[in-house]
């Protein structure tokens, strides 16, 4: 609903850039459902820390589909061949939340796969041999989840804007072609 999307951009989305002192409001993000959450999630900018992804993890409501969402978003195959010994500082929150999703999903603590999401469509080419040991990482989570695409207003005005802009640029080539005759 165009009402939930706003008021999740207003207060999650890209925060630290209308406002540096701004802190998201965790009673709000509770009254957010699984579909909330999952949207949240696939348009969540990563430069505003991953604290609110933290959230999304943590909560009951938390999808399978989610909880996957956000582990490939986050390129977990950077991190594959390191240990925790050898993250950055600035890499350790990333890497112990892509080693949380695992242990939650090893644990079987996500309850939901109502939402799809395909790590097919993300990731291309993941060095398997190259992880470590450590890492653990479930089949169920390299396998696509059961569920419903979620459809946001944002994404079918993306998608207009692609048939027009995609109408706009065919038109515009048989105009090019007219001249060559």
């Amino acid at each position: 609903m165009p009402n939930k999307e706003r008021l999740i951009h207003e207060n999650f989305i890209e925060f630290s850039f209308n406002n540096e002192d701004f802190l998201p409001d965790y009673k709000l993000f509770a009254k957010l459902n699984s579909t909330d959450q999952y949207y949240l999630a696939q348009n969540y900018n990563w430069d505003d820390s991953i604290e609110i992804l933290k959230w999304i993890i943590e909560s009951q409501k938390c999808d399978k589909g989610t909880a996957s969402l956000i582990f490939w978003s986050a390129e977990p195959d950077y991190y594959f061949n390191k240990s925790e010994k050898e993250i950055t500082e600035y890499e350790k929150d990333t890497f112990l939340l892509l080693k949380r999703i695992i242990e939650k999903f090893n644990n079987k603590e996500f309850k939901r796969s109502n939402l799809k999401y395909d790590p097919a469509e993300k990731v291309q080419n993941v060095e398997w041999s190259k992880q470590n040991v450590e890492w653990n990482i479930p089949e169920e989570l390299k396998m696509p989840t059961t569920g419903f695409n979620i459809i946001s207003l944002g994404i079918i005005q993306h998608k207009i804007w692609q048939w027009q802009h995609k109408r706009k640029e065919a038109k515009r080539a048989a105009k090019r072609m007219k001249r060559k005759k």
